[in-house]
């Protein structure tokens, strides 16, 4: 009884050491996040869209959802973590991935890195969200 007792203790890491091991976890979806916000602002510049109208709609949209999405990332780094914050990055990631096919990009090269782009970053957006909705439901079990 002593013995599975002692192997058990030992098995868990110590409340500090679990708590620490959440908060760079929580840390790290917010700092993806946090990049993939600034991506999102800057990545029409560094890949190249033409300046013509669908190319402009493309641009704005990522622009906007970028704002979104760097703020939520601030605010989780700043206060405690909550779903609503998950939700909003899950929200503005399916827009993303939907936003190609919603809005006309255009048909040239440039138009589709666009919506290759959207369609990549939304998907990351979307992946970070539910790691962290799903750490947070295993952290609550």
């Amino acid at each position: 009884m002593t013995r599975s007792r002692s192997t058990a203790q030992r098995a868990a890491p110590p409340p500090r050491r679990r708590e620490l091991t959440r908060e760079v976890r929580n840390s790290l979806i917010s700092a993806m996040m946090l990049a993939a916000g600034i991506w999102l602002f800057i990545g029409a510049w560094i890949i190249g869209y033409p300046f013509n109208e669908p190319a402009v709609d493309a641009h704005l949209n990522e622009m906007i959802v970028g704002v979104v999405v760097f703020l939520v990332a601030v605010a989780r780094m700043v206060r405690q973590r909550g779903p609503v914050s998950e939700i909003v990055v899950a929200a503005a990631g399916a827009w993303l991935v939907a936003a190609p096919f919603v809005v006309s990009y255009g048909d040239t090269s440039k138009a589709d890195a666009a919506r290759i782009n959207d369609i990549a970053t939304g998907s990351v957006l979307i992946l970070l969200a539910t790691v962290s909705l799903l750490l947070a439901r295993v952290r609550r079990a």
